[in-house]
């Protein structure tokens, strides 16, 4: 039986046993489905070596001939290395496929399959949870309380202990991201140095100008309207990174932050009272901003970007090389609804 806790979760990712080949996530979080699922075919990539083969097969390619991922479990690689077989969507119809291909153990490939809006109850989700060369992986959004956890358990197993207020700081910037959050905790890590107690001060030098401000820049010009200075952001970032998946993390967390403040503040709170009185609390540098953001938008508005945000990951899936294209609209869409709302 392999469905790992959220405690061991990063660990398990990270470090997959050598016996499980199968791998599915499944749950109401999209976005963390795809930043999962991507993040475990680095790390079996990087373990496999160069020989290893990573075949993609999308909605559009299960849909029209399901079989196929049998044909790509038993087929041998060209190179002679292992096989990554990687559903990045599960139409219905192949379903019945899958479960007869993970009913015996298989040793040539290993196995990816992202189920969005699958529930744990799901026969399939249950195969992938009963058998040990299996695992079955739930993705609902990020627990901030364990998110902090996890950056104290990071450093405390490379020799650092951090601040309770330091460690609340980088999930913050990370938008409580996990993912994020074990990234920037390793920079963080490398930036200490000799000195092994990590404060807020040494966050605050460290990721600075890293990659969560970069995606915080990106973000947050996009809700505050101006799509020219999002656009400029988001060029910089793909410059150096491959992957738009975080962009699209941050962005649909940030939505909804939005969207929970939005209620509260049409419940009768001021903006102000609603980013003040958020849990966990708003880093101070950034409560002006939010609450500017508040007043641009509304619950319809929020509810229809939130929607239209998981077709664009979908897109981004089914055409990974059109992704950052995909993206960029996408950002660009949200900057003209925060326009249109300010002139409002």
């Amino acid at each position: 039986m392999v469905a790992p806790s959220a405690s061991s979760l990063d660990r398990f990712l990270a470090a997959p046993q050598p016996a499980v080949r199968g791998f599915l996530f499944y749950g109401s979080d999209a976005l963390q489905i795809a930043a999962r699922a991507d993040a475990l075919s680095r790390v079996l990539l990087k373990r496999l070596g160069p020989d290893a083969e990573l075949a993609r097969l999308h909605d559009t390619d299960l849909a029209a001939d399901p079989d196929r991922v049998i044909v790509e479990l038993t087929t041998h690689s060209l190179f002679g290395g292992t096989r990554i077989v990687w559903l990045t969507s599960l139409p219905v119809k192949a379903q019945a496929i899958l479960a007869d291909a993970i009913a015996r153990p298989f040793d040539g490939a290993f196995l990816i399959a992202q189920a969005p809006d699958m529930k744990k109850s799901h026969k399939l989700a249950q195969s992938f949870e009963a058998a040990a060369h299996l695992a079955a992986i739930g993705c609902y959004g990020e627990d901030p309380d364990s998110v902090v956890a996890a950056i104290r358990h990071q450093a405390a197993e490379a020799g650092y202990e951090i601040d309770g207020e330091a460690a609340a700081l980088v999930a913050a910037r990370c938008d409580f991201s996990a993912l994020l959050a074990r990234s920037e905790t390793a920079k963080l890590i490398t930036y200490a140095g000799d000195d092994r107690r990590i404060t807020a001060a040494q966050v605050e030098e460290c990721l600075n100008d890293q990659q969560t401000a970069d995606l915080s820049d990106i973000v947050d010009a996009a809700l505050d309207g101006d799509g020219r200075k999002a656009i400029l952001a988001f060029e910089r970032y793909m410059a150096v990174e491959s992957n738009v998946s975080p962009v699209f993390v941050v962005l649909g967390s940030s939505l909804l932050r939005l969207h929970a403040l939005r209620v509260a503040v049409d419940a009768g709170a001021s903006p102000m009272q609603a980013v003040k009185e958020l849990r966990p609390p708003v880093y101070y540098k950034q409560q002006d901003a939010l609450a500017a953001q508040i007043r641009k938008w509304t619950i319809p508005a929020l509810a229809a970007r939130l929607g239209d945000l998981n077709g664009a990951l979908r897109d981004t899936r089914l055409k990974p090389a059109l992704a950052e294209d995909i993206a960029a609209r996408f950002l660009l869409t949200v900057a003209k609804e925060a326009r249109a709302a300010s002139r409002r």
